[in-house]
């Protein structure tokens, strides 16, 4: 059910920085809009677990369907800054309990959640894929908006899914009203996680492979770099999960965190397609790797201690995009990735190496 409510949103990385001016915004709006979702996230993540852990995840999944459809078809009939300002608020909001319901779903069995959550990654990897090379060659044959009114319609069957699913019991809660998250380790990691890897990186990867790649269209590269997240998902995900299960994720992790330096160094160097396959690469085992330590440490109900590592991974995934247009003008690339790379390395051996 996620994967299709997620289709236009993965999208929308390939095609809006290339095709702004069709969009009606300018290539700094670009930035607002690809952070936007992120900044309201901030705030829904942990306002949707409160209400989540009271309604359960069933209620939470048929709204974020609807809210999925809305904002995916928005994309493409939005002409201007205040339509796709509403569409990305609106997906932020859908995306919190998307997010958040397809976990507890998925780890309603604690003893294989590192296979199940390995196993949703696998499924919705799948649809992705097909998705972001199946909606570039669309957006080359009927045009950047026509493509997510397509998306939008194909989104529908979200609905449908999350309308089938079983019903769980809302998780135990406390009387606590909502709070804001205090950051520890994890969450310091999952904030430089998102600013460079979701962020910077996500939003510059077009221009990056438009000066790399002349054999195909920009926005075909930029999708397949995308789409092998998700391949790494199918492939790595089942298995990373139960590896985690068996042994703890964060050995598998401190590992997965130096392979994501070493990608963003590959960049500044100068070798850009290798760099960033090793980026998306590793990038896509932290989607299954985090849920896993999640669990692992232990900090309250599922749904609010996931909700306290996305908030502050979507801090950074919003600052990221905001920053990403003035940095790639203003600084040469070579310095931009290493200082990202330096940063990221940090944090891995503050958050995740030091005891």
């Amino acid at each position: 059910m996620i994967a299709v409510a997620l289709i236009g949103d993965a999208l929308i990385y390939a095609v809006l920085p290339l095709y702004h001016e069709q969009f009606g915004v300018s290539l700094a709006m670009v930035g607002v809009l690809l952070s936007l979702n992120r900044w309201i996230r901030l705030l829904a993540n942990s306002v949707v677990a409160h209400f989540g852990e009271r309604i359960g995840p069933h209620a939470l999944l048929i709204a974020a369907a609807v809210g999925s459809i809305v904002s995916t078809t928005l994309y493409g009939l939005g002409d201007g800054a205040p339509l796709q300002i509403a569409a990305r608020m609106l997906w932020g909001v859908s995306f919190a309990a998307l997010n958040l319901a397809t976990l507890a779903y998925s780890v309603s069995d604690r003893a294989n959640a590192g296979k199940r959550v390995g196993l949703v990654g696998a499924i919705i990897g799948v649809v992705q894929i097909m998705a972001l090379l199946g909606g570039a060659w669309l957006v080359l044959n009927v045009g950047p908006r026509h493509v997510f009114v397509i998306f939008g319609a194909v989104t529908a069957l979200s609905l449908v899914a999350a309308l089938l699913l079983p019903r769980l019991p809302p998780e135990p809660t406390t009387a606590k009203g909502f709070r804001l998250p205090i950051p520890h380790r994890l969450e310091i990691w999952g904030f430089m996680l998102g600013f460079a890897s979701d962020g910077v990186f996500l939003l510059t990867l077009a221009f990056l492979m438009k000066d790399s790649i002349t054999s195909v269209a920009p926005v075909m590269a930029a999708a397949a770099l995308i789409a092998l997240r998700w391949v790494v998902q199918i492939a790595t995900g089942p298995l990373a999960g139960w590896i985690g299960d068996r042994f703890g994720a964060q050995r598998i992790a401190i590992a997965n965190g130096a392979l994501l330096v070493a990608g963003f160094m590959l960049i500044a160097a100068g070798h850009e397609v290798l760099g960033a396959l090793l980026v998306m690469t590793t990038r896509g085992m932290f989607n299954t790797l985090i849920p896993v330590l999640v669990i692992e440490r232990g900090h309250g109900g599922v749904m609010s201690s996931q909700a306290s590592y996305s908030t502050w991974r979507d801090f950074g995934a919003a600052v990221g995009p905001l920053s990403a247009p003035w940095l790639f003008l203003n600084v040469a690339q070579g310095p931009l990735y290493a200082s990202l790379g330096v940063l990221l390395g940090i944090a891995a051996w503050f958050c995740m190496v030091r005891r």
